[in-house]
């Protein structure tokens, strides 16, 4: 009897010795960790780089968007308005919610016409609709003054 209670006791002692076996984490050689750190090394260093440059990034859409508004500040100046006013209006500009709003359409208006909707925008205190008809309506001239300028011989090419 002992002969069948040792093959019972071997029978139910391997499952538990083979899952103990497998169970402990195999060492890897060193030449895998070091690849592995490696890689883990490189990966933080490029999340450091991209970091420092979407700040770098975010610091200079902060200065190109103060140039733009004091770009603004002195167009409306020009205009006659007065430098707090001017700034006012300015700072009012914000070229992401612009890029995203409804541009109304300066096409075939006359510069008179134009001015009446700077006007009823800047009355109405809707300094956003103000900058872009003003931005969009110095886009109209320079885009007319490049058509109107005559090709020399020399840059068409005969």
């Amino acid at each position: 009897m002992k002969p069948v209670v040792l093959v019972i006791a071997l029978a139910l002692a391997a499952p538990a010795a083979f899952a103990q076996q497998h169970s402990q984490p195999t060492q890897q050689p060193r030449p895998v960790q070091s690849f592995e750190d490696l890689r883990a090394r490189e990966g933080q260093s490029r999340i450091k780089s991209m970091t420092r440059a979407q700040q770098q990034g975010y610091l200079d859409a902060m200065a190109d968007l103060e140039k733009l508004r004091g770009k603004l500040a002195d167009a409306w100046k020009g205009m006659g308005m007065s430098p707090e006013g001017a700034k006012l209006v300015a700072d009012a500009y914000d070229p992401d919610l612009a890029a995203r709003s409804h541009h109304t359409s300066l096409r075939g208006r006359s510069d008179q016409e134009i001015a009446q909707l700077i006007q009823d925008a800047l009355r109405e205190k809707k300094y956003l609709k103000a900058n872009q008809l003003l931005i969009d309506y110095q886009r109209q001239k320079l885009a007319l003054n490049e058509v109107a300028t005559p090709q020399t011989l020399g840059n068409s090419g005969l």
